[in-house]
């Protein structure tokens, strides 16, 4: 548990108060809603991994620069 916490500690780091709020808030939510119908489960980690997908494939063909 504490590996997790600190995980959660070092990515919150370069974020804001409000952002981290706000994601705090978010995952508190989402948490809700997969104890209270647990089938939601499945459409979130599709979406996880779908959105996962996504910014592989932006990095990949991104032109090299012009993001940062």
């Amino acid at each position: 548990m504490n590996n997790l916490l600190s995980a959660l500690s070092a990515m919150t780091q370069g974020l804001g108060h409000v952002a981290s709020i706000v994601l705090a808030a978010l995952l508190i939510i989402l948490g809700w809603l997969v104890i209270v119908n647990p089938a939601l489960l499945a459409w979130i980690v599709g979406l996880i991994l779908m959105l996962i997908g996504i910014a592989i494939l932006a990095g990949v063909f991104a032109p090299a620069g012009r993001d940062r």
